[in-house]
């Protein structure tokens, strides 16, 4: 069995011992509801480091809907079946009043805004306040030498990495291409929660991505978003966002930047369940 820290005095005391024995260590942040895209990861970081630490906790701070944190699935035996599987080095797994005891600072003083108030920020208000206060105290806790996210989150990928810069924090951000089902949907722990039907209709959010690329040479940014949406809409998605921004800045594109700096990404209902992806382009 792995060993399970759900104190911050616990696993500092775990962290003393790999420190002393000079290992790297690679921290992957998980709420929970484990996928093959997580493993994916986590096998990734085994390779990097010489110790895995994976963290599962639902931030409350990062979910402005209560009903979403509410819904947000637990399967916790089943989570710690596969970490054992994986052999992963250690499994913290705080509560809340651990990660935020009384008198801890509530917010980061790094200012993000442009990065934080687009796309997910329009229709998501506060969340990057809590992803970022939630991974800088983690960071704080674990103090490993790689932190490794996926790209599927592509926004909360630059804002981390941002923050990162901007606060000097000693750990390499290393970012994982997005692991997807056979069919191209990306996975995702929302994914369980679509009905059969919308479970086949979903990978067509992808195949609109891949269309927006294919549109390149043709059209600009703008006349693909707008041909992409009209396809979504036909498909039954309600659409937060579809865009093409820069893949530093976010900021929306009026025309195709150089291979490999446009980011197309979209945000869209399907039925209640919400489903974001990108790709770069």
């Amino acid at each position: 069995m792995i060993p399970i820290c759900t104190t911050v005095d616990g696993y500092k005391a775990r962290r003393s011992i790999f420190k002393s024995e000079g290992h790297r260590i690679a921290l992957v942040p998980t709420l929970g509801a484990l996928h093959d895209g997580h493993l994916k990861l986590m096998e990734h970081a085994q390779k990097l480091a010489d110790r895995l630490v994976v963290s599962i906790f639902v931030n409350p701070k990062q979910f402005n809907d209560e009903e979403d944190l509410i819904k947000y699935p637990r399967p916790l035996q089943q989570d710690i079946h596969l970490l054992n599987q994986l052999g992963i080095d250690l499994l913290f797994l705080p509560s809340s009043a651990e990660m935020y005891p009384a008198g801890h600072a509530e917010t980061i003083d790094v200012e993000l805004s442009h990065l934080t108030s687009p796309l997910e920020g329009r229709y998501r208000p506060g969340h990057f306040d809590g992803v970022i206060a939630v991974v800088h105290r983690l960071l704080d806790i674990i103090e490993p030498d790689f932190l490794v996210m996926g790209q599927k989150d592509y926004q909360q990928l630059t804002i981390i990495r941002e923050m990162i810069k901007r606060l000097g924090l000693p750990v390499d951000l290393v970012a994982h291409p997005t692991i997807r089902e056979a069919d191209g949907l990306a996975m995702s722990s929302r994914n369980v929660r679509l009905s059969s039907k919308a479970r086949k209709q979903a990978p067509a959010i992808y195949r609109i991505l891949q269309k927006a690329k294919a549109l390149k040479d043709q059209y600009s940014p703008a006349e693909a978003v707008a041909k992409c949406i009209i396809e979504l809409d036909e498909r039954i998605f309600r659409v937060d966002y579809f865009k093409i921004v820069d893949t530093d800045s976010l900021k929306p594109l009026t025309s195709w930047r150089m291979q490999g700096k446009n980011l197309v990404c979209v945000a869209a209902w399907l039925g209640d369940v919400r489903l974001i992806d990108n790709i770069i382009v």
